[in-house]
C-alpha cells in the first residue's frame, strides 16, 4: 500500500532542501505546498526567537480520539548542499555533510501515510501533524509551540532509528554556560602580569567527570570559546556543557559537580566565574501498558516486525509533548550514525516505519 519509490524520492527531495535550525523556511514550504496539494489547511504556530519561521501544523479529519504525528524539519551542520546518494538499499551523503535522515525520514514517512490516506480512503483516526524548528538547537521549536497544540490522546514522534523499536523512556537535560574572568597582558613582554583565564578553564575542564558516568547518566563539555591573538593572554573564556539523566538526583548532582569544580579552581587561581544553568527538557518514561504503547506494539507487529522496547540517551520533541501531558513515544524510520557525516538512510527501513506508522493510525479497534 505504500508508494515506496514515491517515499524515497520525497526523502531525497527533503534532504536537497537546506534547513538548518533557524533557517527552515524553504523546507517549510516545501511541506505546506505538499499539505495543500492533499487538500489539508496548515498554520505556522511558534516561531523561536532566532527562527525565521515557526511550526507547521495540520489537523486531518477522522473517526476517533485525536493522535499527534510529530518529527523536526531541522538538520545540524556541516548540512548545506546535501547530495544523497543511493547505494542499494542504503542512501549516503557525498560524506562533506550530513544526510539529514535526521529527521527527515520521519517527515518523509508521515507525508507519505497522509498521501495513502487520501488515495486509499482509509477510514483513520483523527490526526494532528507537527512539523517542527530548531529541534536540534535544544527543542526550541516544540517549546515555543501553544498550549492548543498539544491537544491530543498522544502522540508518536519519528525520531529513532529502527523501526521495531519503542522509545518510552528519554533523559532529562540540563546545559551549563560558564564565562571566566582572568587579566589580558602582552604574552611576550609582561605575561607575569596576565591571568591566562583559558589555562584556568583548562584546569577546572580537566577536573571534571565527562563521558558516560553511570546507566543513566553522561556528561559533556562541548564548547569553548576565547582569546583575541597569540600575543595577548586572554582575559576571558566561555565554556558551554551539558549533563542528562534518567534520574533527577544524579542530573543535579552532575551540575552541581560541574559549577563546584569551576569554582573552587577559579578561585584557587585569582579568576572570576559567572555560571549560568538552563533546564532544557524533563525526562519521560512511559509504561508499557499505555494505550499508545500497545498501540506501536500492535503495529509493528502487524508489519512483520517484533516490538524491542528501548531507553535512549538523547532528547526529542518527545519530552517536550510528555511534558505537556501528552503521552509520547519515538519510533524510528531509518536514520543511522546520525549528527556525523557518515549518517545514512535505510531505505527498507524507512518504508517498513512507514508501513508502522500507517497500521497506527488506521487501527479501528483504538477508543
Amino acid at each position: 500500500m505504500i508508494n515506496k519509490k514515491r517515499l524515497i524520492n520525497t526523502f531525497k527531495t527533503l534532504v536537497r532542501i537546506d534547513s538548518l535550525a533557524y533557517k527552515e523556511a524553504k523546507v517549510m514550504a516545501y511541506l505546506e505546498k505538499e499539505l495543500k496539494k492533499l487538500g489539508l489547511k496548515s498554520s505556522f504556530q511558534g516561531k523561536p526567537k532566532e527562527g525565521e519561521i515557526g511550526n507547521l501544523i495540520a489537523t486531518v479529519p477522522g473517526q476517533g480520539k485525536r493522535i499527534l504525528l510529530n518529527a523536526h524539519v531541522d538538520t545540524v551542520t556541516p548540512g548545506k548542499k546535501i547530495k544523497p546518494i543511493q547505494e542499494g538499499k542504503y542512501i549516503f551523503s557525498d560524506g562533506k555533510t550530513v544526510l539529514g535522515a535526521d529527521d527527515k525520514t520521519g517527515v518523509a514517512v508521515i507525508l507519505e501515510v497522509l498521501r495513502v490516506l487520501k488515495e486509499k480512503k482509509l477510514k483513520h483516526l483523527p490526526l494532528k501533524v507537527i512539523f517542527t524548528v530548531a529541534e536540534e538547537t535544544g527543542l526550541v521549536g516544540a517549546r515555543c509551540l501553544p498550549k492548543r497544540a498539544f491537544k491530543g490522546e498522544f502522540c508518536i514522534t519519528l525520531d529513532h532509528d529502527r523501526p521495531n523499536e519503542i522509545v518510552y523512556k528519554a533523559p532529562a537535560q540540563q546545559n551549563i554556560t560558564a564565562k571566566i574572568y582572568g587579566k589580558s597582558a602582552h604574552a611576550g613582554i609582561h605575561p607575569e602580569l596576565g591571568l591566562n583565564a583559558i589555562k584556568v578553564a583548562a584546569v577546572a575542564i580537566a577536573k571534571m567527570r565527562f563521558g558516560r558516568i553511570d546507566k543513566e547518566t553522561t556528561s559533556n563539555i562541548g564548547i569553548i570559546e576565547g582569546g583575541k591573538a597569540t600575543n595577548i593572554i586572554p582575559d576571558r573564556v566561555v565554556i558551554k556543557g551539558e549533563a542528562r539523566s534518567h534520574n533527577p538526583k544524579k542530573l543535579e548532582r552532575e551540575i552541581e559537580q560541574m559549577k563546584r569544580v569551576l569554582t573552587e579552581t577559579c578561585t584557587k587561581h585569582g579568576a572570576r566565574v559567572k555560571i549560568k544553568v538552563e533546564k532544557v527538557y524533563h525526562s519521560f518514561e512511559i509504561k508499557k501498558s499505555a494505550k499508545v504503547v500497545r498501540l506501536a506494539s500492535d503495529a509493528i507487529i502487524k508489519a512483520g516486525l517484533k516490538p524491542v522496547y528501548k531507553q535512549t540517551g538523547g532528547g526529542s520533541d518527545a519530552n517536550i509533548f510528555n511534558a505537556a501531558g501528552v503521552p509520547t513515544v519515538i519510533l524510528g524510520s531509518g536514520m543511522h550514525q546520525v549528527h556525523t557525516t557518515k549518517e545514512y538512510a535505510n531505505i527498507n527501513e524507512i518504508i517498513k516505519g512507514a508501513e508502522v506508522l500507517l497500521n497506527m493510525v488506521t487501527n479501528e479497534t483504538f477508543n
